[in-house]
């Protein structure tokens, strides 16, 4: 256990330590945060107020990647942690220590682990939510007051992401159902955790009323944020991409030994957890595109109940046998540690060579920028974080109109790109040839 534990840790310590570029999503979160400190108006009422509210402490001490990865960070520690808690509580204490040391294997999950994004602190709270749910539904004593708990987990899950709408309703209804008979001999902690879970979300509904008339507005529009191609597409994504290219070396024979876990009969904990894992990732398949982060939380849970599988089934086995498969095991974990490791020191640079136009955009336009100032482009949450500038409207004209500088970003990178053509007088700030192009245009 304390060798998974210890991987996991390193490995995020590493990325945040290498302080690569933020990406799209975690420059958006940072401008969100900003516009909270300034008292600004929303410019995306659709971002979960919660990991914008996680930003601001970084943008209070510099708006530096280290300073706004910090909590994220501490999110993603605390991931392998509820984890190993949830495993636990539903499997024991052998296949916890294995899940954990799985899960530092599996690049793709740990890779996120420092990121100013919402997919991990939200599978954080969920899986340390349903860690104390499924302890306290499936009591023969009946619910006890510490259930109390999941409440604010769950309302911590849903604010720092609102797709956790998702995997939150999975989780009541699977509660209700095969907790039935626990929660009839003491339904009091119940009935209180869901009165305050509901107290919780009501300053959300408030604010969702007043910025689109419904107290569902902001979760059906942030639905549509992710879009998919046709319906289930994420679903079909998650089925058929090569497995260990999507989910990493250990990962895939782990996570089916876990979607088989429910033909041998497990106990109501162990069904429970397998309810709520894969009916997490269908829904979520089905409704967006994929992204091995949107199904953190169900995967976390099919790694629990895979690795228990294959633990019960090696006990089966002849002891010299399962003393070779568990050396094999033991080795294919420790191989894919080392790749993970290596793979990871690489790939700061990877996103800063992905950024390269950007930084370079940005730096030559904080060197001259006059404020108020605006950018305009097709990185422009990456472009106004390190340049200084406001985005700009599209098309920027009513900016121009103002007399202040707005500069123009065009780069080589897939996708659309800024007319070159605005109003105002056209001045070259950056031409690098084949990489980007920066011009201030003003009046």
């Amino acid at each position: 256990m304390a060798a998974g534990f210890g991987v996991w840790i390193a490995n995020a310590v590493i990325l945040w330590l290498a302080a690569a570029p933020l990406g799209h999503d975690e420059a958006q979160y940072a401008m969100a945060a900003r516009d909270m400190l300034e008292g600004g108006e929303a410019r995306w009422f659709y971002l979960s107020n919660g990991m914008s509210a996680l930003a601001i402490p970084g943008i209070v001490l510099g708006s530096g990647e280290l300073a706004l990865r910090f909590l994220p960070l501490v999110f993603g520690i605390g991931f392998v942690f509820a984890v190993w808690q949830l495993a636990r509580r539903t499997v024991g204490d052998a296949a916890a220590a294995w899940a954990v040391a799985v899960l530092a294997g599996s690049r793709n999950i740990v890779k996120w682990s420092t990121d100013l994004l919402s997919d991990m602190p939200a599978a954080t709270c969920l899986l340390a939510a349903a860690a104390v749910i499924i302890t306290e539904v499936t009591r023969t004593e009946g619910v006890r007051w510490r259930v109390i708990l999941a409440a604010p987990l769950l309302a911590a899950g849903f604010y720092i992401r609102y797709g956790s709408c998702v995997p939150i309703a999975i989780i009541v209804i699977a509660a209700l159902a095969i907790g039935w008979r626990s929660i009839k001999q003491r339904p009091a902690p119940v009935i209180v955790t869901a009165a305050v879970f509901v107290g919780l979300l009501v300053p959300h509904f408030a604010m969702a009323i007043g910025v689109t008339g419904s107290p569902l507005g902001i979760l059906l529009e942030s639905r549509t944020v992710p879009q998919q191609a046709y319906p289930g597409e994420g679903l079909v994504t998650y089925a058929t991409s090569n497995p260990f290219m999507f989910y990493g070396i250990p990962t895939p024979l782990v996570l089916l030994a876990g979607l088989a876990a429910v033909v041998r009969k497990p106990d109501r904990r162990g069904v429970f957890l397998w309810v709520i894992s894969v009916a997490s990732i269908v829904a979520i398949g089905l409704t967006t595109h994929a992204q091995i982060r949107y199904i953190f939380f169900g995967l976390a849970g099919l790694v629990i109940l895979g690795t228990d599988t294959i633990l019960r089934g090696l006990a089966s086995l002849t002891p010299p046998l399962r003393t070779i498969l568990a050396w094999a095991a033991a080795l294919v974990v420790a191989t894919s540690w080392v790749l993970v490791t290596v793979s990871l020191l690489r790939y700061p640079a990877q996103r800063r060579d992905g950024t390269r136009a950007t930084l370079l955009a940005a730096t030559a336009i904080r060197a001259q920028a006059r404020k108020p100032c605006y950018i305009y482009g097709a990185h422009y949450t990456q472009l106004e974080v390190y340049s200084g500038c406001r985005s700009a409207s599209s098309p920027p004209d009513a900016e121009v109109a103002s007399g202040a500088p707005v500069y123009v970003v065009t780069d080589h990178s897939p996708g659309w790109q800024p007319e070159a053509v605005l109003p105002g007088h056209p001045h070259a700030v950056l031409d690098v040839p084949g990489v980007v192009r920066v011009v201030r245009h003003e009046r």
